[in-house]
């Protein structure tokens, strides 16, 4: 969709001007690419206010005429040129001495208000923040004001330029971001409001540029629940995607109710990447799953259709991992995404056919598309790497022994020992427990895998040794030697005696321990009482 928006806007703006947003929607290629890839209308103007604002690598947008053109290669060079003409200016050495001799608000006033806003951009950050408090209430004298809201509008102004010299991270930008909210918070000065609204849109794009490139680090959710009460919806999005790593806490679904209160069609036209870590989010936490997951289903859903395969199978896997149940929004997302998996079966590669694969592969109501999958896995199985193709394997298996792909696949397997033997033990081990439920009686299947396993049986890890057991407990699958490799794997009776001794010693030294307690409360109740009772003989 991008190419088709940025081949819109430059055809009417001449690559210079501003183009309507209205005129983007009345574009008929854009009108065309909305019905038949979307099935919709073009979306309304705060839609695509959200589109151009969350990418602002390409486009240039603004809100006032609500225009928007392709961002020119100068223009980010100008950008760049002046972040980097912030963080190399020089220390205002003159400046920096005036204000640390200022004895008085009144003094401190007055020197800011004197000075170049780039010296006061390149102060130090703690001194930017005692300005803040020391410019923070008005002056009792009337006729300094004029000069006192000076030197405020100028100190704001500097905020972003200061925190960028410094190289801040987004907790130290979180941290100005308040001081900035609540400095003068009751003054009705229009240039200080005007600045205040400046600076904090300045704040919120460095928040969105830390966040992308280092995500939220050790940031609070107090700080970021700030961000997502104040921010453009963009960067809200942008730091809710990083609440999953801030656990369960009632903060962190607090945080998430900006999102859930929000139109799925707001989200569906952010960048997938913010929507696949949104995804991740609902996967690291189940307090942001319980409170997200539904509405970033449903914005996916109306957006999948024009993502690349690639993240697509990003998405699926992420969801994959949520520890939610499956919602009505899932349902008809991996509907949709099974719709969009099969147009490009064909031409995806074997990760992302593992990943969209083993996903779909636990909807049942996917079972046709993973039946698809399954024949074009056989036409690909030998060039497959044996890795892939077992976590293939395990999403098939799903199908059962009636599906005529599988059992292609379960004959290579057993035929193929160049592929077999490109299996570890533990790989080999998993491989045979998937498929002893389904093909218990394959005999050649067994015979090979069986024979492999008790020849690797040293190399076996604990959770390989699991896999064989749970693979060969029963009556079937047999093989020759089944016994020998069930004997290697069990636990050997000395190893299960340590660990009966282990919970014997931690026992007794929970007993002592419990002994000793009590012992040393009975020790100090006795001298209390004993230097009760000298306190009393003493009084008599």
């Amino acid at each position: 969709m991008d190419e088709v928006v940025k081949t819109a806007v430059e055809t009417l703006s001449g690559n210079s001007n501003f183009v309507a947003v209205d005129k983007i929607k009345g574009d008929a290629k854009v009108r065309s690419y909305f019905r038949r890839v979307l099935f919709k209308q073009p979306w309304e103007n705060p839609v695509w206010v959200t589109y151009f604002q969350s990418r602002p690598a390409e486009w240039e947008f603004d809100e006032r005429q609500m225009g928007v053109k392709v961002k020119s290669e100068l223009a980010t060079q100008i950008e760049d040129a002046a972040r980097q003409k912030r963080k190399t200016a020089a220390f205002p050495e003159g400046l920096y001495t005036a204000v640390l001799r200022s004895g008085t608000p009144v003094e401190t006033s007055t020197v800011i208000a004197n000075a170049k806003d780039s010296e006061i951009a390149a102060l130090p950050i703690d001194a930017i923040e005692a300005l803040l408090g020391s410019l923070g209430n008005k002056p009792e004298d009337p006729a300094g004001l004029p000069r006192h809201m000076d030197a405020s509008v100028k100190v704001m102004a500097a905020v972003p330029g200061s925190l960028e010299k410094k190289g801040a991270a987004l907790s130290d930008i979180m941290k100005f971001f308040d001081l900035v909210l609540n400095f003068h918070g009751d003054s009705t000065d229009p240039r200080l409001t005007t600045q205040r609204i400046l600076t904090l849109k300045e704040l919120c794009e460095a928040a969105g540029l830390q966040i992308r490139s280092k995500g939220v680090g050790n940031t609070g959710t107090k700080a970021l629940g700030l961000l997502c009460s104040t921010a453009p919806f963009h960067i809200m999005a942008l730091a809710m995607a990083g609440l999953g790593e801030k656990g369960e806490g009632d903060d962190a679904k607090a945080c998430a109710n900006f999102i859930e209160r929000v139109s799925p069609a707001i989200l569906e036209a952010l960048p997938s990447e913010h929507l696949i870590k949104l995804a991740e989010a609902c996967a690291k936490s189940k307090a942001v799953a319980e409170t997200i997951l539904a509405t970033v289903s449903k914005a996916c859903s109306g957006a999948l259709p024009s993502w690349s395969m690639d993240d697509v199978s990003k998405l699926l896997f992420a969801l994959a991992k949520v520890k939610v149940g499956d919602t009505p929004e899932m349902a008809e997302l991996y509907s949709r995404a099974a719709e969009v998996a099969s147009a490009n079966l064909s031409s995806l590669s074997e990760t992302q056919l593992v990943k969209v694969v083993l996903t779909l592969s636990r909807v049942p109501a996917c079972k046709e598309f993973v039946a698809t999958a399954a024949a074009e896995v056989v036409n690909k199985m030998s060039t497959i790497a044996a890795p892939q193709l077992l976590l293939l394997t395990q999403g098939i298996a799903s199908l059962g022994s009636d599906n005529a792909s599988l059992m292609k696949l379960v004959e290579f397997w057993a035929t193929d020992e160049v592929k077999l033997k490109q299996l570890s033990a533990d790989q080999l081990a998993k491989l045979s427990q998937v498929l002893a439920p389904v093909v218990p009686t394959h005999e050649g299947l067994w015979k090979v895998a069986g024979a492999r396993l008790l020849e690797q049986k040293a190399s076996l890890a604990d959770a390989g040794k699991a896999s064989v057991l749970a693979a060969f407990s029963g009556e079937a699958p047999t093989f020759e030697d089944k016994e020998k490799l069930l004997a290697a794997v069990k636990p050997r009776e000395r190893e299960r005696e340590k660990d009966r001794d282990k919970d014997r010693d931690e026992r007794r030294s929970r007993g002592r321990d419990d002994r000793r307690d009590r012992r040393d409360d009975r020790r100090r109740s006795r001298s209390r009482d004993r230097r009760r009772d000298s306190r009393d003989r003493r009084r008599r």
